[in-house]
């Protein structure tokens, strides 16, 4: 079997590889990681007879630890956007800031309704809230519109149930200590959403550019679900798997500790959450209410093939000698944990920079990370999950034309393509270093 450098210089082929396909030839990443995992299994030597059954276990695996949590993640999600309940939070949240913050109200409902819906669905949902925002407020259109996009695109970065932030907590085996990595994204993502607010409202407050469209009408807000009802499918399920996560380290009976387990379990937590969400389903719309769940089934297949394929790519590189080249460095004193972390971040910079996507860039780079995480010392649910925000930190950086997101932001806001480049894609480079730095930071204070 291949091993030294010349397995160095296979993988490296690998990935620029599905660079290229994806940026260049616009390939689905699921073909490009496919190939690249045969490609890999049959360049450093591994029996051919055993490649198909390394990429089936590789799939498997995977959607033996996310499937379901990704199918109903994606359910709740679709739930809250049809009954309304996101621009429910989003005008409590506003109430509760108040109109003379419209940047902080509007970062704030980002992050907070981006917990169960993805960033692009988010935006479109929210984008209505801007211009009523800046006519009332008289402040920068351009400065909520980031505000709003920034605060969606952290927590669909970092925080699960988004399938980029599930997928690499898999790949890196934390698909049982998904409290932690919630825990760890919170850590980082509560002083980058801060960040967002004041990057906005400071250096992207430019003049007034959009006349207001209509405000949402108080006869609307009337026929929208309470805030309680609303609420309850996002919040419980994290405190639900808190409570599992807690069972690992806090004594109790152990009785408790088997229950709490079990509801804290993210697929008991997540389904939790949904049988919560239907209390927003109103009689009338229990007859299209089968056509949410299709809808939402559909959007997940992609997201499963994907995760799936990023397994099979991660578990080719389990099998090479990848680990044992990685272990020499580490104890010849190559390089140390922070070292280590930062060419997470470098990897996820290079994927999503090259072929757009976030949720792949993560994907990819956790399962190029998985085979060699162990052996550069990661190996507790803390340090891995802040190997995982390493690599989701890059993985933001940058949002381009080659990013579906760029061009919601850009389509919905009005913004041209040129504003979007000198407003989103300048915070999303912000708000990538700045990950990185609170990373860091936990690194060295935790590690």
């Amino acid at each position: 079997m291949v091993t030294g450098f010349p397995l160095l210089l296979i993988i490296t082929a690998a990935i620029l590889f599905i660079v290229i396909a994806c940026s260049r030839f616009k390939w689905h990443p699921f073909l490009a990681l496919l190939i690249a995992a045969l490609f890999t299994g049959i360049a450093v030597g591994l029996p051919v007879k055993d490649i198909a059954l390394t990429a089936n276990e590789g799939f498997g695996n995977m959607m033996t630890h996310i499937g379901l949590v990704v199918v109903l993640g994606t359910l709740i999600g679709t739930v809250l956007e049809k009954t309304g309940a996101t621009l429910r939070i989003a005008d409590s949240i506003i109430h509760f800031v108040g109109k003379n913050r419209p940047v902080l109200a509007i970062t704030v409902i980002g992050s907070v309704i981006g917990i169960p819906i993805f960033c692009d669905s988010g935006f479109v949902i929210l984008n209505g809230l801007t211009r009523p925002l800046s006519r009332e407020t008289k402040k920068s259109y351009t400065a909520i519109v980031n505000g709003l996009a920034g605060g969606l695109y952290i927590t669909h970065t970092l925080l699960p149930p988004h399938p980029g932030a599930l997928a690499g907590a898999a790949n890196l085996g934390l698909g049982q200590h998904l409290g932690t990595v919630i825990l760890t994204g919170l850590a980082v993502s509560i002083p980058t959403t801060i960040i967002c607010w004041l990057f906005a409202s400071r250096f992207l407050n430019v003049v007034n550019e959009h006349d207001a469209a209509a405000e949402i009408q108080e006869e609307e807000l009337m026929h929208l679900p309470v805030f309680w009802k609303s609420v309850l499918p996002v919040i419980v399920p994290v405190l639900l798997i808190a409570a599992g996560s807690a069972t690992e380290i806090v004594p109790m009976h152990e009785q408790l500790k088997n229950g709490l387990h079990f509801l804290g379990s993210p697929v008991i937590a997540l389904l939790s959450g949904l049988l919560l969400s239907l209390l927003l389903v109103k009689q009338s719309e229990v007859a299209v209410f089968n056509g949410w769940i299709t809808e939402a089934i559909r959007n997940a297949g992609p997201i499963l093939i994907l995760v799936g394929a990023g397994g099979v790519f991660g578990n080719v590189l389990k099998k090479t000698p990848l680990a044992d080249l990685v272990q020499h460095w580490v104890s010849s004193g190559t390089f140390s944990p922070l070292a280590f972390l930062l060419i997470a971040y470098a990897i996820g910079c290079l994927l999503k920079t090259a072929q757009g996507s976030t949720t792949s860039a993560i994907i990819v780079a956790t399962s190029i990370l998985s085979p060699v995480a162990f052996i550069a010392g990661f190996k507790e649910p803390l340090s891995l999950s802040l190997l995982l925000g390493a690599t989701a930190s890059g993985a933001m950086m940058v949002s381009h034309a080659n990013d579906a997101y760029f061009w919601v932001i850009s389509q919905f806001s009005g913004l041209s393509m040129q504003q979007t480049y000198r407003s989103f894609s300048l915070l999303s480079i912000v708000l990538s270093i700045c990950c990185l730095l609170v990373v860091l930071l936990l690194a060295s204070a935790l590690l």
